[in-house]
């Protein structure tokens, strides 16, 4: 079986004296679309955070691509080739769309190659980033922070890819923009690991959306990880759909209920 990409073992993370994540074990291979799902406050932000350096464990370990990222600076992380779109896309309200962008790729500035030859390769992201998004051409010279919901979800996503991320972790890129924008971000999802090999792990409150593009899936609870599985075993399990996908099951019991005799 191919080596996990992304590995989380037994990861513990407090908040002061709140244990937010108890011994959280995840994988996550070359190639997979893994969704994390789960209730408010079950710790899936936290989880991303903790991956991409900007909250530090208190136990455990994250490896990438068999390495030890668990101690490592946000921007070395990035380096190394994971990207995080945060909830909420925290795009630089003031900065342009196209400033925006170009600040995705700032990482690379030490990695190899000259300076010229870094900046050759930032222009040509930056044109497939329009090719991805034709918004995002259309609005380059808008502040970001004018943009709709949906065009500044799809502003994050592409600031993350700037940087050519081997993994994204994306965390509720459904929330805020209308539902024929979101739908359109998922198809992007699917293209981003079909075409580009792009692995990713995904927090999505909507848990039937989130696992119907997934391979696999993890049900966060209160910290911990209670159930996973192939993302359609996670669709078929009757307390998932009762959780967390609206499924009342005791509508099919009543409809299918022979009728009372009349009295």
């Amino acid at each position: 079986m191919q080596a996990p990409l992304l590995e989380i073992t037994n990861l513990d993370v407090f908040y002061g004296k709140i244990h937010a994540l108890r011994e959280v074990s995840l994988s996550v291979r070359q190639g997979e679309i893994v969704s994390l799902i789960g209730g408010n406050g079950a710790g899936k932000t936290t989880l991303l955070c903790t991956i991409s350096g900007l909250i530090r464990p208190s136990a455990g370990g994250i490896s990438f691509a068999g390495q030890d990222i668990s101690r490592r600076a946000p921007e070395r992380i990035v380096q190394d080739g994971v990207s995080h779109v945060p909830e909420g896309r925290l795009v630089f309200s003031p900065l342009s769309v196209a400033d925006n962008l170009r600040l995705g790729a700032y990482g690379r500035s030490s990695g190899p190659g000259t300076r010229a030859e870094l900046r050759e390769q930032a222009a040509e992201d930056l044109e497939r980033m329009y090719e991805m998004f034709p918004v995002l051409r259309e609005r380059k010279k808008q502040a970001a922070g004018t943009l709709s919901g949906g065009e500044q979800q799809m502003l994050a996503i592409g600031r993350a890819l700037m940087a050519r991320p081997r993994v994204l972790l994306l965390d509720e890129p459904g929330m805020g923009p209308a539902p024929l924008v979101t739908r359109e971000i998922f198809r992007l999802i699917v293209t981003l690991r079909d075409r580009l090999g792009l692995t990713v792990l995904l927090v999505e409150q909507n848990a039937r959306r989130a696992l119907k593009i997934a391979d696999r899936g993890y049900v966060l609870e209160t910290g911990r990880v209670t159930l996973t599985g192939a993302s359609q075993d996670l669709l078929a399990n009757h307390d998932v759909q009762c959780a967390y996908l609206g499924h009342d099951v005791g509508q099919n019991v009543r409809a299918n209920a022979p009728e009372k005799p009349s009295a």
